[in-house]
């Protein structure tokens, strides 16, 4: 019985991120993403992509076409000031501000800095060397491989237990 809780810690332990769904900083990743899954997200297959205009895609979804214009934030739709009759829906991953359009959130999509602690240093192992994007804040972060990639066992506690800090609540 000891060996097979043992064996079940571990294999907690060594459970990984799913990166496919962590968006690191531009609008493409959502995109990329939704054309790998717009059957998860109810549609039967894309009609037309388009790099430079409005809307992003133009999808099939119950046999009638949609024209689906892509955000990160829903707010993003009226930044960019599009036109609401260019669009039937607008795909975001948050959903911050009320729009003309219907507005779906992909739930399966999270942002980097929305990651806990521990999903974070993961995140980060995985993805030693990349450019990443802080919406919220307006950053620009350049995570380089070299911290990552030679991380020993005890450096890697001490930074979960540093980050795990930094994520507490302000009211505990």
């Amino acid at each position: 019985m000891k060996n097979y809780l043992t064996r079940l810690i571990l294999i907690e332990e060594l459970k990984m991120i799913n990166i496919d769904n962590i968006i690191r900083a531009y609008e493409y990743e959502v995109v990329s993403w939704i054309i790998e899954h717009c059957k998860d997200l109810g549609f039967e297959k894309i009609i037309e992509k388009n790099d430079r205009k409005v809307p992003d895609l133009v999808m099939l979804r119950d046999g009638k076409k949609v024209r689906v214009e892509v955000e990160m934030y829903s707010s993003s739709f009226l930044k960019h000031k599009h036109n609401p009759d260019d669009a039937d829906e607008v795909l975001c991953v948050v959903n911050d501000k009320e729009i003309p359009v219907k507005t779906i959130v992909i739930k399966q999509l999270r942002f980097w800095y929305d990651l806990s602690a521990d999903e974070l240093v993961d995140f980060f192992k995985e993805m030693p060397d990349t450019l990443m994007i802080h919406h919220k804040k307006g950053l620009t972060v350049y995570h380089f491989q070299d911290e990552w990639l030679n991380l020993t066992p005890d450096r890697e506690k001490s930074i979960r237990e540093s980050l795990r800090e930094q994520h507490k609540p302000q009211n505990q």
